[in-house]
């Protein structure tokens, strides 16, 4: 009898062995399954976090922009009324000329302030006319050497963080037709 039970065993392990071996690899292939889909879904959620946060810095950024652009817009009022009192400043009257150095100190501290919060002026004599950063309201022809390039100011533009607000309006060098 016991030696019926051996073989019954010895019978037994070569199948049950085998099937085990085939569960065994088959769960190990799910195992694996599992950690590559769970590897999947954590870089998906970090780069969904990452885009998240982008979204959230650029928002921040970008959130004063209405009132940044309305503010600019007063640069332009110091900007002309700069322009218009040259002529009375040059008078010898103290008055006038203490009252025009108030103006272009406060128009100096406003543009400090805008700078602080990330706006830049663009539209400068001499530089080089980009169609991004300016708008051609005239041209001028002139030499070689000054085609495509500022040759007045008519308004600043300004960027905020690098993206453009509002274009400087300008004059642009154009090469002499003959």
């Amino acid at each position: 009898m016991e030696s019926n039970q051996n073989e019954n065993r010895e019978n037994e392990n070569p199948v049950n062995t085998e099937t085990d071996n085939e569960a065994l690899l088959e769960a190990k292939k799910q195992a694996e399954d599992a950690k590559k889909e769970v590897l999947y879904v954590k870089a998906e959620f970090e780069n969904y976090r990452k885009r998240i946060l982008k979204e959230q810095e650029q928002a921040i950024k970008f959130a004063n922009k209405n009132l940044i652009s309305e503010l600019v817009g007063i640069i332009d009022y110091f900007d002309r009324a700069i322009q218009h009192s040259k002529v009375l400043k040059a008078k010898e009257d103290s008055e006038i000329s203490n009252f025009v150095s108030g103006v272009e100190m406060s128009q100096h501290e406003f543009v400090q302030l805008l700078t602080r919060f990330g706006v830049e002026f663009v539209g400068k004599v001499g530089e080089s006319f980009d169609p991004e950063k300016h708008e051609a309201v005239g041209s001028r022809e002139v030499e070689k050497t000054q085609v495509d390039t500022v040759l007045e100011v008519f308004q600043r533009g300004s960027l905020l963080n690098g993206r453009l607000i509002k274009p400087a309006k300008v004059v642009v060098g154009k090469e002499k037709t003959n």
